[in-house]
């Protein structure tokens, strides 16, 4: 029974039917949901994950198959798109260890003692600071690796803008940073100046 209401729905929104996407949200936001949560555990994260993975069922609309499990399509999408997650979570622990090390290697003895995650929280803080479509939109591009386009056509602005708001951002941290006179600025070119 449930296979067939959802071949419904999935002829309807081939045809861009916009209330039988929001139906097949309202069927399976919820379990999707709690499916990512018991991976990631963070619920801000599920969140997004689920409106990623219905932003994918929207853009794949054309090609979902009516006859096929709508159901085992999404979760396949959303195991996907978690797994994604850890992946680029590891990418990018694995870039800040290799790059704290080379930084703990370039300082003296002194700079040496400092602590790679207090230098993280420190940075954490600055970039903080950042009005909030600066931060966002740093964030995309130093910490998810976004490209300049691919930011803008997330947050649907120009590229110019991108490209203008990531050197207010970097010009801002390299200020806080020397106002603090931590050595940690040259961690901060590793990580986040390419």
């Amino acid at each position: 029974m449930q296979q067939k209401i959802d071949s419904g729905l999935v002829l309807r929104l081939r045809k861009d039917d916009i209330p039988a996407y929001e139906e097949l949200f309202n069927r399976y936001s919820s379990r999707l949901y709690h499916f990512a949560k018991g991976y990631i555990g963070s619920h801000s994260i599920a969140e997004e994950i689920v409106q990623d993975a219905f932003l994918k069922i929207w853009e794949k609309r054309k090609e979902i198959k009516a006859e096929e499990s709508f159901k085992s399509y999404l979760f396949t999408i959303t195991f996907n798109l978690v797994r994604k997650h850890f992946l680029k979570k590891s990418r990018e622990e694995k870039y800040k260890q290799l790059f704290a090390e080379e930084f703990l290697l370039l300082q003296d003895d002194e700079a040496e003692k400092v602590i790679y995650d207090e230098l993280m929280f420190l940075l954490d803080q600055i970039i903080d600071k950042l009005p909030e479509r600066r931060r966002e939109i740093f964030i995309y591009g130093r910490k998810d690796e976004l490209s300049i386009s691919e930011i803008a056509d997330k947050l649907n602005i120009s590229s110019k803008t991108v490209k203008n708001q990531l050197s207010e951002a970097i010009k801002f941290i390299r200020e806080e940073l020397k106002k603090r006179n931590n050595p940690g600025t040259v961690l901060f070119y590793f990580l986040f100046v390419k």
